[in-house]
């Protein structure tokens, strides 16, 4: 399956628009019953329990055999298994059970209910390409569940990867496709001008000012501050005192090392943003252990000389207990907003790191 012809599993008619707006009648699962008891909890579920909304149209499943069930429970029963980067529909989410007591939301689909530990919610819109670009390139982000990094500006030409939503890499240049179609040669904002590979335009969406435009920028910097609550798994924006913006967040934690497992921790106490791109690869670890190649990890802004910073998360959707390398993950929209948020601000024209000092930079306290 290609993103460009993207098939999603439905039961029911789905009508999509180019905004992705979806009108979805009322969806009645397998099961008929009031209320049932939740094996696992030993309390009563509902069949339909209260919905809420989703700025999201899609999921896309990270791995293979995660199951879709008729109740937002680990112990209802199994409707489907989906494949490793399927995509389907979301029409909103629940509160449920299990796995796991720090994550109980669920995701209702058109076949019922899947954890969203392992589901990355986004969205499927095309865009104009470009006519032309200037010298230095311009940002851009993938706007579809995922695309293909290719090795010529060809359908058919070799897949090096498959590039994520949400993520955020920098356009070289144009390419006219085999397709009669317009490609773009994209590279990582800290890899210079070594193109990466082609994508076909339409999936990526060029980055404008208003994207780096400061949110709160009346608001001086010791006015602002950022809090990381490292028990309660919660990344908190204040200004004036007053919370501004709240989300869960994922910490550093520990994973098994050629020296045995080591901790990975957050490190607490006060800091300060100092660095900041908007689209990076982030690698480390050792292969066979805990190896990490990520590219296009989008608007990571670093508060440690160890390089731990807030930034966009496209592998996980597991928020609520530590498991970075360190760093702060987030969906890629709160990374958005907190990158914009926070001081220093990044100027659109921007092609890599920005660096300030210290000073200059926005409180961060993590305990």
């Amino acid at each position: 399956m290609t993103s460009g012809d993207m098939k999603v599993t439905r039961r029911r008619l789905l009508k999509i628009g180019s905004g992705l707006a979806i009108a979805v009648p009322f969806v009645r699962l397998r099961s008929t019953h009031a209320n049932a008891l939740d094996p696992a909890a030993g309390e009563p579920i509902e069949s339909n329990p209260p919905v809420q909304p989703l700025d999201y149209a899609f999921g896309r499943a990270f791995r293979s055999d995660l199951i879709i069930r008729e109740r937002p429970s680990v112990k209802s029963a199994e409707v489907r298994k989906l494949r490793a980067n399927e995509v389907i529909p979301l029409l909103g989410q629940v509160t449920g059970f299990g796995p796991t007591a720090y994550n109980p939301i669920w995701y209702l689909t058109t076949d019922g209910y899947v954890h969203s530990a392992n589901v990355q919610p986004c969205n499927h819109a095309l865009n104009e390409p470009l006519a032309e670009i200037d010298e230095g390139g311009l940002w851009s982000e993938v706007t579809v569940p995922f695309t293909e990094l290719r090795a010529a500006a060809d359908p058919q030409a070799g897949v090096r990867t498959l590039l994520y939503f949400g993520c955020v890499f920098r356009i070289l240049q144009l390419a006219q496709g085999t397709d009669g179609k317009i490609w773009y040669v994209i590279a990582d904002g800290n890899g210079g001008d070594v193109g990466l590979g082609f994508v076909r335009a339409e999936h990526l969406r060029p980055l404008g000012p208003e994207d780096f435009a400061p949110i709160s920028p009346d608001v001086p910097l010791d006015k602002k501050r950022i809090e990381v609550n490292l028990k309660a798994q919660t990344m908190t924006a204040y200004e004036y005192d007053k919370p501004v913006f709240t989300t869960r967040v994922a910490t550093g934690g520990q994973y098994r090392t050629p020296e045995g497992v080591k901790n990975f921790f957050t490190i607490p106490g006060e800091h300060r943003i100092f660095r900041k791109i908007a689209g990076t690869r982030m690698a480390g670890g050792t292969p066979g252990y805990d190896y990490y190649n990520l590219p296009g990890v989008s608007w990571s802004s670093f508060f440690t000389s160890s390089g731990i910073a807030f930034h966009g998360t496209y592998w996980h959707n597991d928020y609520g207990q530590p498991r970075s390398h360190g760093c702060v993950n987030l969906l890629p929209a709160q990374a958005h907003w907190v990158f914009r948020w926070t001081m220093p601000v990044y100027p659109h024209t921007a092609r890599s790191n920005l660096r300030t000092s210290r000073e200059e930079g926005s409180l961060v306290r993590v305990f």
